[in-house]
């Protein structure tokens, strides 16, 4: 029985590549998908003003583009680290 290295890396001849393609997608996908959900958890609060002082405070604009900033980032994340079927 052939025992495989580990499923992220690719090897070559003298040992260890890197991360596969598709995992730089997927860390890069956390990442925005992490930034999108901090800075529209500030545009919310923000927007319905919890965090005043800004020009944003108090503007309902800022608390739905915030909203939908959160959504966005959290359906990057739940996407980027779904398990995916083999073919």
């Amino acid at each position: 029985m052939v025992e495989k290295s580990a499923p992220s890396l690719m090897s070559f001849k003298g040992g260890v590549l890197g991360p596969i393609e598709g995992e730089n997608m997927r860390i890069a996908f956390n990442i925005v998908g992490a930034v999108l959900v901090f800075f529209g958890g500030v545009w919310v609060l923000q927007g319905v003003n919890v965090f005043a002082g800004q020009f944003m405070s108090g503007q309902m604009r800022w608390a739905v583009r915030g909203g939908i900033a959160v959504v966005a980032g959290i359906a990057l994340l739940v996407g980027a680290n779904r398990k995916r079927q083999r073919a």
